[in-house]
């Protein structure tokens, strides 16, 4: 957290801007971001569906992509839940 800290501050000199402010700009970025993220259920069929998570792009930060092997890796896990549970039925 303090290397954070260091960074915003950094950031936040070099372009003139209160650390203040620049904080309030990192904190509603992260909002955003999750907003976005946690909006509609992923699931369906009781495993992650790909195509509901957005590439989510914010104006002058760039692209957040959402990473297709941890929701593979996700599915797997859920897989072997499933199938465990099944078995102990």
């Amino acid at each position: 957290m303090i290397e954070q800290r260091r960074l915003l501050l950094e950031v936040a000199t070099r372009h003139g801007v209160k650390i203040g402010q620049a904080e309030e700009v990192w904190n509603l970025l992260g909002g955003k971001i999750a907003e976005v993220i946690a909006d509609i259920d992923k699931k369906s069929d009781e495993l992650y569906d790909k195509e509901k998570f957005p590439v989510i792009h914010i104006d002058n930060f760039g692209k957040f992509i959402p990473n297709q092997r941890k929701i593979r890796h996700a599915n797997h896990c859920l897989n072997l839940k499933i199938e465990k549970d099944e078995h102990n039925i």
